[in-house]
């Protein structure tokens, strides 16, 4: 083989392996992408239960005290529901 046939069999590796680590890293930062989201829409959830649950106190007559002892809301929070 030439000398220039070995040169571009080794720009050939080198650039198939950044491709592999270049989709490697896609696939991570996808993957930590849908975790990250997912966190974020349990989080989501949580308050809004969390909320909810406040909401259904107040209506109730529940002093705002409890309120803030079971859902660990300011008394701001519970004041604006």
């Amino acid at each position: 083989m030439s000398d220039s046939s070995l040169a571009f069999e080794k720009v050939f590796e080198e650039v198939g392996w950044i491709a592999k680590w270049e989709a490697r890293g896609e696939a991570r930062g996808i993957a930590v992408g849908e975790a990250r989201g997912e966190a974020r829409g349990e989080e989501k959830g949580r308050q809004e239960s969390i909320l909810e649950i406040a909401r259904k106190m107040k209506e109730a007559g529940r002093p705002f005290s409890e309120i803030m002892e079971f859902t660990g809301l300011p008394i701001d929070a519970i004041e604006r529901i």
